[in-house]
């Protein structure tokens, strides 16, 4: 089976002791995709460095929700491998997402996407955060309709908050081609743990992927499934949010997510969609290149 991480962040501190050994038990266990996501300048140069080393290694450049107020003073604890001695070459906004284009003017073809980015009222909920939060995430839409690759979003507590977002910021009704300028937003809602009416709207009105992993697989995840089960297959995409989100069945053996536990994921659509998983994983993984706009090979 082939299965696609569309969203995992092996940058990140806690795979610097052996992420040479995570990267072989992914692809042994059939991860012929990864999207590496950024989440300020920092991880998100990390990402592209991963990409380029490796062919199967895609990446995207954002700035998280809940990195956007510390985005110009990262903590020396968190910075990636190689990196404790960068210097930032942004200083606000307008030089980091003018960073972001150039790099993807350089790197097309490994740089698939933007964000993660969106709303998120459960770490913090301030005005002042939040209107921040808006302003970066409108950021991103507009290197998303520039380039015309996706946008990676993250939502938490903020569901109403974002449908009202969206509606404004992306308005389906719009025909691009009327507008300079004004190209169509694709992309995938992160780690989606909503209900199945989210899911409709944000599939059959905005045209989004739900990015599915280790939460649905967790016992009071009952609405999630449900979400699943009623949601055409061609909008499902695999993820892991790794490290974070260790599917329910590997909780008792690690605190630490990776790609390679992706196929409890891939059986978990499966069974819900009543496919077998080798025609599920199938599936999953030509939407993950079709999200992406990754060609085969």
């Amino acid at each position: 089976m082939q299965i696609a991480d569309t969203h995992t962040h092996l940058y990140f501190t806690s795979f610097d002791r052996d992420r040479n050994e995570v990267i072989k038990r992914n692809k042994k266990s059939g991860i012929d995709l990864e999207v590496q996501i950024g989440v300020d300048e920092i991880t998100s140069i990390a990402a592209l460095d991963l990409a380029k080393k490796h062919d199967h290694m895609y990446c995207t450049l954002g700035v998280h929700p809940c990195d956007t107020e510390n985005c110009f003073h990262p903590n020396p604890q968190y910075l990636p491998q190689g990196f404790g001695n960068y210097k930032l070459q942004a200083q606000n906004f307008d030089e980091l997402f003018s960073l972001f284009e150039k790099l993807t003017e350089q790197n097309p073809h490994k740089i698939v996407g933007f964000g993660e980015t969106g709303l998120d009222l459960y770490h913090k909920n301030t005005p002042e955060l939040f209107q921040l939060q808006k302003d970066i995430f409108r950021r991103h839409i507009s290197l998303s309709r520039k380039f015309e690759k996706p946008i990676v979003i993250h939502g938490r507590n903020s569901q109403k908050e974002m449908l009202e977002f969206l509606s404004r910021e992306i308005n389906p009704g719009i025909k691009a081609s009327k507008i300079p300028g004004l190209g169509k937003v694709t992309g995938v809602i992160h780690c989606f743990s909503e209900d199945t009416e989210y899911a409709n709207i944000m599939t059959q009105k905005y045209g989004f992927y739900l990015g599915i992993g280790g939460v649905a697989t967790y016992p009071n995840a009952r609405k999630v499934r449900e979400a699943i089960v009623s949601t055409p297959i061609e909008f499902l995409v695999t993820e892991t949010d790794a490290p974070f989100l260790v599917p329910q069945g590997h909780k008792e053996q690690t605190k630490r997510n990776e790609s390679s536990f992706l196929p409890e994921v891939v059986t978990l659509i499966a069974e819900l969609k009543k496919i077998s998983q080798e025609e599920c994983a199938e599936i999953l993984f030509q939407n993950a290149r079709k999200l992406f706009q990754i060609p085969p090979g």
